[in-house]
């Protein structure tokens, strides 16, 4: 019995036993940025097994979690949030305040060859980090940008996937040089594929600033830095999107009972005689059986298509390993209904940070991409361009039977076969990319502050493309008979193409910074860099009308092609920084490089280019600091620099000659002899252009920093820009002149970003605007000489903006033939007698009683025939904007963000700007037109409409002329994205493991305000003439997401 008792004694101690060897540790998380609740924390810690334990934060940030009697340690981790390890000791409540590792970032901004804290940046450089990028949704990394940085220009010129067609701009210089992981990249190509959810932040440098990284830093500098690993448990995020695309916007054609009664119109207005008897015209109106229309649009194109992305990522470490894993797929449809357009797109990231030494550190950086792009054999411009001027009145098959593909008028390119890889071809371009680096930072013991980095980088891209162009026939269809034509015939090819892209890059990197007694911040950067490029690039090609495999040896041999290039190029640079602020209140920072660069003769490889900039925070003098509480930053900056940038082609300073295509030479029997030629004069003089960046700048933070504000006035003079002297040489002079740095231009702007951020019980948001205005002006322009003053006026380009469009000032259109006769001339010899009621009326400025050019004034600012690749400002529009909203509710989360641009025209032509282009069809709107009541009566009443009556181009006057009819203002505002969100709660599924769980949806190019005739073509793509209306369109996207980090 008195074992029984000991035993039922002995069970109820156990627990108690039990008890004692765990420990019940609780608290409450927040955010330390506002002191609110922070729900779905994870709380652990590890038993003596090593495995975990533990719990997530309720709704009201609190824990409950119970731990054994041997742990020593807590930690905090949220997604967002700088993870937290705590030591126990003996604490059964720990409270603990998590920081935002936005805010970490938002601190630090990473610059040339380093990084600094915000407060103490003296140049213009903006910063934005993952989260902003976040909050849109698409394939391109450049489209998740736009409308977010103040100075940023990013347009989209088209949609077809896997080209990333984006103009990517900053303050209107030019296209920037894009600086990834510490190493310059090719490119916008390379910046635009890379994986959104891989990147860290992105630094925009925008004033002289750039300078740091040389000759290709003119344009300003993109500095991408990837995420890295945290110390702390296993990471694993997921984040999928699956999206569908249609058009934003497609210009309607006219159908054939449209087309047809405006080609009556023509022949009746231009010949005296009607294209169809009357009740033959009658039965297209009607739509009778055998007089249907075709849309080719609607045959070619799907209305919509699909488009989706997936990424997972694992992240942690320890004390001395860190790690970052990625892995990314993309994948989007063409609008082809043959379904033989797409791309397809995979990312693979890793990088590692490890501590070989208590002093030495290593950082391994590796990314690679594989990129499968597929269209049909003719490019989409074509197939597009059939949709728009191929009959409405033809079909689609000849008789209607899909076995035989029609012949169509005016092009006899049947756009629904030539989308058909199967039938016409197909092209398919692989990319296959590497980047690696290797660093080594050793800290010296010795000397506080200083350390020894050294970095080796090898990037590699190999490129395939193989172009399958094959024979197909169309057919006719007469007399129960389908008649074929051929086509292709003699011109059936494949060909490949391959092309080998290496660079490799070294570094070495001394570092210092130390504080002197508390209030002397010093810091020095010295770099010696050294890049260098090779490519290998071949071609080949066979012609042969018959394939039995795609394979460039199953053609015949009897006709082919082949070429291949090698190019070999390489730069050496010495790159300083030495930086001091005192008390973080007065800033002072001074770089400099010196680039040299085998372009040039030997005795002008070399140049210095030198950067100075200051600030002052008078927010931190104590007459703001203690009696203006309300001024949480206030600084001023400026900033003066010279940027250099290659200028003209390599080796003109050698006196090459070519044998290809050379001269001939007469000897003295008078016989003609085939020789080498020298292609032109030399130059030893050709060196760098260069530009001097000044800015002037200041920043404002209120209530502590809730409210937000940085300005910026700017101007860049760039000297140096090669062109040919414009002299007249005899013809016995035998060689043509060199370039020479002989123009310059000057870029003058302002940017600002406004921004307000508040939390409000669970409710928070953010709101910030940015805008940019910037205009190019030609300083020197070599021309030749002008006769007189008008020449000069008219003519000239030095001194003036270089987007200036002259134009005619339109007043209207013609009411009567009365009118017209009365009219000053504007049909030059032929005098008004091609004009009718309802043709434009142009001012006669001048009133010399003819409209000629000397009518022509400066009305428009859009792109010209000055525009190039050193003078991108006239192509863009002078104003940009963007406005971001960001607000969260409890679970529920809204980004949105408007996007526009001003001060910006573009000039329509070919067939969207001339009635009945090519003999083919005609966009719809010109059907609202002058034309008579009845087009068999010459004597009926005219009726007006908006456009003249319907011609052919041989049969008008003064109607194509340049003027507001034809230009249009490119203004827009957009939607550009709209996302909602909500955070799944954190008790409905803690139990799986699953940290965070969100659910969104989300749209991109929702909604557009623009000229109502613009705005059918999309006024962001706009640029040039008529290429905008036959390039793929740009897409609206709705997308519906899921992530989950666990």
């Amino acid at each position: 019995m008195k074992k029984v008792y000991f035993l039922v004694i002995l069970l109820c101690t156990l627990p108690l036993c039990l008890l004692a060897q765990q420990k019940v540790i609780s608290g409450k998380v927040t955010d330390a940025k506002d002191g609110t609740a922070i729900p779905g924390v994870s709380v652990f810690s590890l038993d003596a097994a090593g495995k975990r334990v533990g719990v997530t934060t309720n709704t009201r940030g609190e824990y409950s979690i119970t731990l054994p009697a041997q742990a020593t340690q807590l930690t905090f981790a949220f997604l967002g949030m700088q993870s937290v390890t705590e030591q126990l000791n003996g604490r059964s409540t720990i409270n603990i305040a998590l920081v935002s590792t936005e805010e970490q970032l938002n601190a630090v901004v990473v610059v040339g060859y380093g990084t600094k804290r915000k407060e103490t940046l003296t140049g213009a450089v903006s910063n934005i980090t993952a989260k902003d990028i976040q909050t849109t949704t698409n394939i391109s990394m450049a489209q998740k940008l736009q409308g977010k940085v103040a100075g940023l220009q990013v347009r989209q010129l088209g949609g077809e996937p896997g080209t990333f067609d984006n103009m990517i701009n900053i303050r209107g210089f030019g296209t920037p040089l894009f600086v990834i992981d510490g190493i310059a990249r090719d490119g916008a190509s390379e910046f635009q594929r890379l994986n959104p959810d891989d990147i860290e932040s992105i630094s925009f440098l925008k004033d002289a600033s750039a300078a740091i990284y040389g000759l290709r830093a003119a344009n300003g500098v993109v500095i991408v830095t990837t995420k890295k690993g945290q110390a702390g448990e296993v990471n694993f995020n997921y984040t999928g999107v699956v999206g569908i695309m249609k058009p934003t916007d497609v210009p309607r054609m006219a159908n054939a009972a449209e087309w047809m009664q405006m080609r009556n119109d023509a022949d009746i207005f231009g010949r005296g005689t009607p294209f169809l008897p009357k009740d033959e015209l009658q039965k297209w109106i009607d739509g009778a059986p055998g007089y249907e229309s075709t849309d080719w649009y609607d045959a070619a194109m799907k209305k919509s298509t699909m488009q989706q992305q997936h990424n997972i990522s694992a992240s942690g470490g320890n004390d001395k390993t860190q790690y970052f894993f990625s892995f990314g797929y993309a994948d989007e449809l063409g609008l082809l209904k043959s379904n033989d357009m797409y791309y397809k797109r995979f990312n693979l990231r890793s990088n590692i940070t490890t501590m070989l030494h208590k002093n030495l550190k290593a950082e391994v950086f590796i990314a690679g991409r594989y990129d499968v792009r597929m269209v049909p054999g003719e490019n989409f411009f074509n197939i597009f361009k059939g949709t728009r001027v191929t009959l409405p009145t033809e079909t689609v098959y000849a008789n209607n039977n899909p076995l035989y593909p029609a012949v169509v008028t005016p092009s006899n390119q049947n756009p629904v076969t030539l989308s058909q890889a199967g039938i016409t071809g197909y092209n398919e371009s692989i990319n296959r990319n590497v980047q690696s680096s290797v660093a080594l930072t050793y800290t010296f013991p010795f000397v506080e502050g200083l350390s020894l980095r050294g970095l080796a980088s090898y990037d590699m891209n190999n490129y395939s493309n193989k172009d399958v162009q094959k024979g197909y026939k169309l057919y006719t269809y007469v007399d129960d008979e389908y008649i074929p034509q051929p086509q292709r015939v003699g011109t059936s090819s494949i060909g490949n193409n391959y092309s080998n892209n290496n660079r490799v890059t070294l570094q070495a990197q001394l570092n210092y910074a130390h504080t002197f007694n508390q209030v002397h911040n010093v810091g020095a950067t010295l770099v010696v860099e050294q890049q260098q490029f090779w490519v290998r690039d071949g071609y080949l090609r066979r012609f042969y009308d018959f394939f039995t495999t795609d394979q460039v040896d199953a053609a015949a041999r009897a006709r082919m092609e082949n070429s291949g290039i090698e190019t070999e190029t390489a730069n050496l640079s010495y790159v300083g920084r030495l930086s001091y602020d005192f008390k973080s209140k007065y800033l002072i920072d001074f770089a400099f490089r010196q680039d040299g660069s085998y372009r040039y003769h030997p005795d002008k490889r070399w140049s210095f280019y030198p950067v100075i900039s200051g600030g002052w925070r008078l927010s931190e003098e104590h007459f703001i600091k203690d009696n203006v509480p309300v001024i949480s930053n206030l600084k001023i900056r400026a900033s003066y620099g010279i940027v250099g940038e290659d200028a003209g082609n390599p080796f003109q300073y050698i006196a090459g000659f070519s044998t290809g295509g050379g001269g001939t030479y007469e000897f003295e029997d008078g016989s003609l002899t085939t020789g080498a030629a020298a292609p032109a004069i030399t130059n030893p003089q050709l060196r760098w252009m260069k530009s001097k960046v000044t800015d002037i700048g200041i920043d404002i933070g209120l209530w502590k920093n809730k409210f937000t504000f940085e300005f910026d006035v700017y101007k860049r003079d760039r000297e140096g820009i090669p062109a040919f002297r414009n002299v007249s040489l005899p013809n016995t002079f035998g060689g043509t002149l060199p370039q020479e740095n002989l123009n310059s231009d000057r870029v003058k702007g302002f940017d600002f970003t406004i921004g307000h951020q508040n939390r409000i019980g669970e409710f928070s948001y953010n709101v910030s605007a940015n805008f940019n205005f910037s205009r190019m002006m030609n300083l020197y322009v070599e021309s030749t000489p002008f006769t007189n003053s008008w020449e000069k006026w008219r003519n000239g380009a030095a001194n003036r903006y270089n987007d200036v469009v002259w134009a005619y000032t339109y007043l209207g259109q013609f009411q009567s033939l009365d009118e017209i006769s009365k009219y000053p001339i504007q049909n030059g010899g032929l005098a008004n007698i091609r004009e009718l009621p309802g043709d434009f009326k142009y001012a006669d400025v001048n009133n010399d009683g003819v409209v000629d050019d000397r009518d022509m004034l400066p009305l428009f600012i859009g792109a010209n025939g000055t525009n190039s690749n050193l003078n991108p400002a006239g192509k863009n529009p002078k104003m940009n904007y963007g406005l971001n909203l960001n607000m969260s509710w409890k679970g529920f989360d809204l980004n949105m963000l408007w996007q526009g641009a001003a001060m910006y025209t573009v000039r329509f032509s070919e067939v969207y700007a001339e009635v009945l282009a090519f003999r083919g069809n005609t966009p719809a709107y010109f059907f609202d037109r002058w034309h008579k009541a009845d087009p068999y009566d010459p004597n009926s009443e005219w009726i007006p409409g908006k456009w003249p009556a319907s011609r052919f181009n041989g049969d008008v006057g003064k109607m194509y002329a340049e003027s507001s009819v034809w230009r249009k203002d490119a203004s827009y505002a957009r939607l550009k994205s709209l996302e909602l969100g909500y955070t799944v709660e954190p008790r409905l599924y803690s139990v799986t493991g699953i940290k965070r769980i969100r659910v969104f949806a989300s749209g991109f190019n929702l909604l557009t305000f623009a000229d109502p005739f613009v705005k059918a073509f999309d006024p962001e793509r706009l640029e040039g003439l008529f290429n905008a209306g036959f390039n793929y369109p740009l897409m609206k996207t709705f997308n519906f997401g899921l992530n989950v980090n666990f």
